[in-house]
């Protein structure tokens, strides 16, 4: 605001600030660099972090959000008929049915509502649904593999038990991860269907969806739906999973913690290097302002003049950084574009960066404005008061060099700190890496060797053990006929399992309390007690009821035939129970409770193999050829499964990029201290000219000039790494001790220091310092001596 009788001098502040920009020039690139690389970081993880959760609402929203479990048609015609189902669909798993042509094959039946519902499970790439008994869906793979010149309309042969035959393409299913296992998928029409000898007209899935289902919570769709399940009678009821994770999940606070420190880091490194910048650009026109104090300028206008370049940089950087954030998310993640999620990351950017120019330019800011004209010509950048001291040290390259270092120690804190913090995060993300790689996850796993053979059906698991186990004495046999195969350990006894409590029922699978597991599962017991004849230990994270199960209520609990009530005892930790892990890459069919062995035969009096995971001990040096053996072995028997190391160690293969995506951030913030390195050496070359020209001039010659350079550069380095370790070691420590109690079921594993990825941290350190060096050293041999020394007049 101007007052009547103040004159305006607004335009005058504003030219005087561009023409200030426009003589500035390295000053800005190294500021608009800066606040590009902080604008680029908190965007790029905001944006994921959006862009990832809006993918996840796109695979859940408007599929399914439950499934009814062995009904009929008629149980289908009912739920059609319910006005507050927007769609029901059928669906139909007839099994698994071996071929001579060395695969299996999973047959299905599925109607054009549940393949809407279901897309993120099986996608129709191609064609329709079959209708005729002789059509059928084939999956892309199997296709490609043993009818690659067949497409739509043409005939393909099957050899299987049930399907026998030529059938006519109607459709191609695109799948994945399945000519690894050796298991094809086919859809088959509902008139083949009913043909079949192993159908059952109860044996159907229905999916359902509901209306208006965005104005629902979690609770009254559950509640909803088991109503509509105990007024039509139906067995049983199964929830999405994913759907209720989605709306159920609120922003995890630890989540947001992680992105509160990784945005505070950014500031702060960001906050550092760019006052550094500024405070060595204003020391150097420190005269310029004095001048502009004698011709009249106020500190209020100084101040302006100064705030208007780093607000005019700083909208630059922004501008140019939240924009190749924007580019490079829409790049990685194509469908997880949210208008109102990104224009609110977008807006904490611009704030988190804008108060970062604010702090960085506040103190430079003060510096300039509390210069009088008369300091203004005699201002030294060394505010220490100079001591008479007694010591004589002789004078060396390597002394004058370490002079040169500490002659402003707020310089020098700021590049050592700058350049240490990428470090820090460096030496704990890589020590992370260490010790959460895909090998040490995997193998907590497979402890007694690469393979587990298990059951792997779709039957019902009460109907496979009555008719016979397949891992039975022969199986048995089979395999320990293969060469290598020294000795098959049973790790799992278990059964799926229905229980109903608060009148919610769940199934799931239940393993057996053997005197192998009995001493792991009790260090497991996280509250209660083991189990006794008429008792179960619960998972402690067990969602199907909601939560409302407590210590010592009991559940009614079914292993397929009678069903009677058993107390809960007490919960175990899921994460101390990997000798009892689920199989494939998420191990759904893992433990949700254990029983006694009591308890099982009473709930299965006739049933003696309760067998379901077998680990293969073998050769280490025939573990390929007993792997293949085993695959073969496998493709030849129906309902069961292999399970691998290397499987398992694709599995946990996110981790590495999860650590991979932190280390490039790491090295992102170092690039702070790079950018505060490369400013401060191009700043000490040219307000040194004169002084570099004096010491020549006297004696020094030019390569102990060069030693000197290269000695405060290495002072730089070598502080840079003991403050890295000094800081980051413990920090390290801490988080290895936390992370290994998690991952490993509370057990600490001995630390491991990451030399690969420090060494290259300090061969990149001393590189990036020896290039400035050698860049300072052959600019100051381009002058002569007599120019040097006139520079500066």
């Amino acid at each position: 605001m101007t007052w009547p009788f103040e004159n305006n001098t607004n335009g005058i502040v504003k030219n005087l600030a561009k023409r200030n920009l426009k003589s500035e020039k390295r000053r800005n690139i190294m500021v608009i660099i800066s606040v590009v690389l902080a604008a680029f970081l908190i965007s790029l993880s905001g944006l994921a972090g959006v862009s990832l959760m809006q993918t996840e609402k796109k695979k859940v929203m408007d599929t399914y959000e439950a499934t009814y479990v062995q009904v009929d048609e008629t149980h289908i015609e009912e739920l059609k008929q319910v006005p507050e189902f927007a769609r029901v669909g059928e669906y139909y798993m007839y099994g698994e049915e071996v071929s001579t042509q060395g695969f299996k094959g999973f047959f299905a039946y599925t109607d054009k509502e549940t393949l809407y519902m279901a897309r993120s499970q099986m996608n129709l790439a191609d064609g329709d649904l079959p209708e005729e008994k002789n059509e059928i869906v084939v999956s892309k793979e199997w296709l490609s593999k043993f009818f690659p010149d067949c497409h739509i309309g043409d005939s393909v042969t099957l050899d299987t038990e049930s399907f026998s035959g030529e059938y006519t393409i109607s459709g191609i299913l695109d799948t994945t991860g399945q000519e690894k296992q050796n298991i094809y998928s086919f859809l088959i029409s509902k008139e083949m269907l009913e043909q079949c000898t192993k159908y059952e007209p109860d044996g159907y899935f229905a999916y359902v969806h509901l209306n208006h289902v965005n104005q629902l919570d979690g609770e009254l769709i559950k509640s909803y739906v088991q109503k509509i399940k105990e007024e039509l009678q139906i067995p049983g009821v199964g929830f999405h999973d994913a759907y209720f994770r989605y709306i159920d999940g609120d922003i995890s606070m630890e989540n947001v913690l992680l992105l509160m420190a990784f945005a505070g880091i950014v500031l702060v490194g960001g906050c550092v290097v760019i006052q550094s910048i500024f405070r060595i650009s204003i020391i150097d026109k420190i005269k310029s302002y004095g001048q502009l104090r004698t011709v009249g300028a106020t500190k209020k206008q100084i101040m302006r003049i100064v705030k208007k370049e780093g607000h005019s940089l700083g909208w630059k950087g922004m501008s140019i950084g939240i924009l190749l954030g924007l580019g490079v998310t829409l790049l990685l993640f194509p469908k997880g574009f949210s208008l109102s999620g990104y224009l609110l990351v977008i807006g904490c950017t611009v704030l988190i960066c804008w108060t970062m120019i604010c702090l960085s330019i506040r103190k430079p800011v003060k510096l300039a404005t509390n210069i009088s004209p008369v300091e203004a010509v005699r201002f030294t950048s060394l505010q220490k008061k100079i001591k008479n001291r007694a010591k004589r040290k002789k004078i060396s390259p390597c002394s004058l060099g370490m002079l040169n270092f500490r002659r402003d120690w707020k310089k020098t804190v700021s590049i050592v700190f700058s350049l240490s913090l990428g470090g820090i995060l460096l030496l704990a993300v890589s020590s992370l890496l260490l010790l959460q790689s895909p090998e040490k996850m995997a193998r907590q796993h497979f402890k007694n060797g690469d393979y587990k053979i298990y059951i792997d059906s779709d039957r019902e698991h009460i109907d496979l053990l009555k008719q016979g186990n397949p891992l039975n004495e022969e199986l048995k046999q089979e395999v320990l006929g293969i060469d290598g195969v020294e000795d098959i350990l049973v790790t799992r006894k278990s059964a799926s399992y229905g229980a109903t409590f608060g009148g919610i029922t769940a199934r799931g699978t239940c393993d057996m309390i053997t005197n192998e597991n009995k001493e792991l599962l009790a260090q497991a017991v996280v509250e209660g007690s083991m189990p006794g004849d008429n008792s179960i230990l619960l998972k402690d994270d067990y969602r199907d009821f909601d939560g409302k199960e407590k210590l010592g209520e009991t559940i009614e609990l079914s292993l397929g035939e009678k069903t009677i009530p058993v107390t809960i005892s007490g919960f175990f930790d899921g994460e101390k129970t990997d000798f009892a892990s689920g199989h494939g890459p998420i191990g759904v069919d893992g433990p949700m409770m254990f029983l006694s062995e009591e308890l099982f035969q009473e709930l299965i009096p006739d049933v003696t193999n309760f067998d379901y995971s077998w680990d293969i001990v073998c050769d280490p040096e025939k573990s390929e050829k007993v792997g293949k053996a085993l695959e073969n072995l496998v493709v030849s028997h129906t309902d069961i499964g292999l399970d691998t190391f290397e499987d398992k160690v694709d599995s946990y293969g996110y981790m590495d990029v999860a650590y991979g995506v932190m280390q490039v951030i790491s090295w992102f913030i170092f690039l702070f201290g790079v950018i505060n390195l490369i400013n401060t050496t191009l700043s000490n070359q040219y307000s040194r000219r004169q002084e570099n020209s004096v010491l020549r001039s006297i004696g020094l010659a030019p390569k102990q000039l060069a030693q000197m350079t290269v000695w405060e550069g290495m002072g730089y380095v070598v502080s840079s790494i003991l403050l890295m370790l000094a800081i980051g070691l413990p920090i390290t420590l801490l988080v290895w001790r936390k992370f290994s109690i998690s991952a490993y079921a509370g057990r600490i594993l001995p630390y491991e220091f990451p030399w690969l990825q420090m060494g290259v941290y300090v061969v990149v350190l001393v590189t990036v310092e020896l290039i400035l060096s050698v860049w300072t050293i052959r600019r100051q041999k381009k002058q002569s001596l007599i120019e040097q020394m006139r520079s500066m007049e």
